[in-house]
């Protein structure tokens, strides 16, 4: 075949991305819909359908077969029944036949995979990490996630869990309670973490410019809030990120070390929205302990692909179609 086109779908909890790509994996067009939990499954399936049909036409026009769609979903998946079993950000979907649906729609093949690691495995193949054979990537959003490539192969784990990093304990103060507390990654590097704190300072009067533009909203929090907020000499919240950061890469140390990779790739909207910061603290914190060997070949490096998920998923699909051809 010529011509062969995939659809790539970044599921979130926000916005649903719909990519068609050509067997490059280079993006031909896009669909975008609000996820809109509120109004349900059925509805839901309704956008879906109409955001992969219209860039099958799209695919028609251009004289293209769709040969597969690939999905990016955040939490756990069922890789052989192509369905989402548990999201986080998605309690409306949970156990939801998501492969089944399109399949029917469209008559190809579906893959389904979970969002960091098909991102991730994007980056690999496309974008910040290509050359590379062992990649860890994390990833800056809601919450903190990570993915991994290693000999060159997505590593997803016996359970489809492989590369999480935002439960590694960066500090054991407290003993075991402390990775139900404010131990982990997660707690301490996520979106609401650093918003909370960040509020907090507002509040108290130590970030004046940030507590004039969202006085005590919480919702109004965001990386570009706060990255006009360290511009406008709130230095509190400088020195909280850059805290923070340091601390991440201190933790991720023992990962690195562990897997010695080839390069570390940081990304999501922190890392896009500082990068300097972010990826010189992360850095920072992570030479300082690790082994020199692995220290030698190691790059960091912020993550490329803006729409890394989608990409990522849609090489997969691409990826089972031609092994099919095999």
């Amino acid at each position: 075949m010529k011509n062969p086109a995939a659809i790539g779908i970044d599921l979130g909890g926000t916005k649903t991305l719909c990519i068609l790509v050509d067997k490059r994996c280079r993006p031909l067009d896009s669909v975008k819909f609000k996820t809109a939990p509120h109004e349900g499954r059925a509805q839901f399936t309704r956008n879906l359908i109409a955001a992969t049909t219209a860039l099958e036409k799209v695919a028609q026009s251009k004289k293209m077969k769709l040969v597969g769609i690939g999905v990016g979903c955040a939490g756990q998946v069922d890789y052989k029944k192509v369905k989402i079993k548990k999201s986080p950000n998605l309690l409306y979907l949970e156990n939801y036949s998501i492969g089944k649906i399109l399949q029917h729609a469209h008559n190809t093949e579906v893959t389904i995979g979970n969002d960091l690691q098909v991102g991730v495995y994007a980056e690999y193949k496309h974008g910040a990490a290509m050359g590379c054979r062992n990649v860890l990537g994390v990833f800056f959003g809601t919450g903190v996630g990570g993915a991994a490539v290693i000999d060159d192969r997505l590593y997803t784990g016996s359970s489809g869990m492989g590369g999480q990093v935002g439960c590694i304990l960066a500090q054991p103060v407290g003993g075991p309670k402390a990775a139900l507390s404010h131990g982990i990654i997660d707690r301490i590097a996520s979106k609401a973490a650093i918003a909370s704190e960040a509020l907090v300072m507002a509040v108290k009067e130590w970030a004046p410019y940030l507590h004039k533009k969202v006085g005590t909203d919480l919702s109004q929090v965001t990386w570009g809030v706060l990255n006009r907020a360290i511009k406008h000499g709130d230095h509190r919240i400088e020195e909280m990120l850059r805290a923070r950061m340091r601390v991440v890469g201190i933790a991720l140390s023992s990962v690195v070390n562990f897997l010695n990779p080839d390069m570390l790739v940081i990304g999501g909207g922190l890392a896009a929205e500082m990068p300097k910061l972010v990826i010189g603290e992360i850095e920072a914190g992570l030479r300082e302990y690790l082994v020199p060997e692995v220290s030698k070949v190691l790059k960091v490096r912020r993550a490329e692909l803006e729409e890394s998920v989608a990409i990522g998923a849609a090489d997969g699909a691409l990826e089972k179609w031609q092994i099919k051809l095999q």
